[in-house]
């Protein structure tokens, strides 16, 4: 048999084919690799993030027959009623096992001015991968009126643009919209809208809704304490400082429970003048949430506070952290005595006059309320509003 004899160019060909074939395969390789890597990462970052059980809240139900640490009197309802602990007869149960489609942050729109700081908070909700649902209640009136009316019709000329807001919400952030009804029905300019229509949310065994306006810093304990704390009809915030602008009526929790829904319309329906405030005094006794939780089970001293007040700022010593204000709080509440909100373009002579006098707590200050105004862009594509001293 005789050989194959390859020429000088055929051996050329050859090994630049198997060159070209090698290099193919590992760039093949390299980009299904990179390729697993971006959508695991994609995947990790849409994927909601699950809260673990706080561990405050696992040592208090570890110690049920121990007596528990003091908590001090609230300013309200001195040492009445009980703290509400978390129930977990299973303590190593794991926090998947949660069903969060029946868990919701509710947020109140009583009127057109409430629409884009209700979103805010649940936009920082969607955007720190809160598992619970988020649902927006609004005035059944707006659902109904029309689009367009007869020139000689009157209309609501901020209508449309909640409209426009409550549409963008459910769109980008997966907010449901619920209309509810006034809870004293007289005339439009009167009717009261409250936060008892959440007890209405038949499809949810609980939910829990913060004060607006105020910025999100880290939806982790919320989530926790709507999961794990025990299951009661109405829980609230211990408020036990003054001087710190944090109330009772700042966080609820809620179980919804109709025949309760129709119980309290006869209740305070009735009531003139009522507000969520006088809400606590339609249970016989309140059930209260520590505003703070151990970080750790190990380290007790460190802790982190459920809802702060920018308004506690202006009580700011000589000992205040602007790192430590910032970093072990979850939500951050705009009560502030001496501005009227933090959606208002307050003239510079008035702002300068509301700072604190502490520098360090007045940096913290000017950061926060330029950090709400860009949030507020971002979210509702509005400016502050016109502040005109009455």
């Amino acid at each position: 048999m005789g050989r194959l004899l390859l020429t000088q160019s055929q051996v050329t060909v050859i090994l630049s084919t198997a060159v070209i074939l090698a290099f193919t395969i590992l760039l093949f390789l390299s980009g299904y690799v990179v390729q697993q890597r971006t959508v695991t990462s994609l995947q990790i970052a849409i994927k909601p993030r699950i809260p673990q059980k706080p561990p405050g809240l696992q040592v208090q139900e570890a110690r049920k027959n121990v007596e528990h640490p003091e908590i001090p009197a609230s300013r309200i309802f001195g040492r009445k009623g009980k703290i509400a602990y978390t129930n977990l007869d299973a303590a190593q149960q794991a926090s998947q096992d949660v069903d969060w489609k029946r868990l919701a942050h509710v947020q109140i729109a009583r009127s057109h001015h409430d629409v884009c700081s209700a979103i805010m908070v649940l936009a920082d909700l969607h955007r720190l991968k809160s598992p619970a649902r988020r649902v927006l209640l609004f005035p059944r009136e707006w659902a109904f009126e029309k689009e367009t009316k007869k020139r000689d019709e009157w209309r609501d000329p901020y209508l449309d643009a909640s409209r426009r807001l409550m549409r963008m919400a459910a769109r980008r952030y997966g907010v449901e919209l619920r209309p509810m009804s006034a809870i004293s029905q007289t005339t439009a300019e009167t009717d009261v809208y409250s936060l008892v229509s959440a007890f209405a949310l038949s499809d949810l065994e609980r939910v829990m809704s913060i004060e607006p306006p105020g910025l999100l810093l880290d939806a982790t304990p919320l989530d926790a304490v709507l999961a794990f704390t025990e299951s009661v009809p109405f829980a609230m915030l211990q408020d036990s400082r003054e001087g710190d602008g944090v109330h009772s009526q700042d966080l609820m929790l809620l179980r919804p429970d109709i025949e309760l829904h129709g119980q309290l319309l006869v209740r305070l329906g009735s009531q003139a003048g009522f507000n969520d405030s006088a809400l606590p005094s339609a249970f016989p006794d309140p059930l209260r949430l520590a505003s703070t939780l151990p970080s750790s089970e190990d380290d007790n001293t460190t802790r982190t506070t459920l809802i702060r007040s920018i308004g506690g700022l202006h009580e700011a010593d000589r000992h205040f952290n602007q790192t430590a204000f910032l970093e072990d709080v979850s939500y951050l509440r705009f009560s502030d005595p001496k501005l009227p909100g933090p959606e208002y373009d307050v003239p510079w002579a008035d702002k300068v006059a509301a700072r604190p006098k502490n520098k360090d707590a007045d940096w913290v200050w000017t950061k926060m309320y330029g950090q709400f105004a860009q949030r507020r862009t971002e979210v509702c594509g509005l400016d502050l509003e016109t502040w005109r001293r009455d």
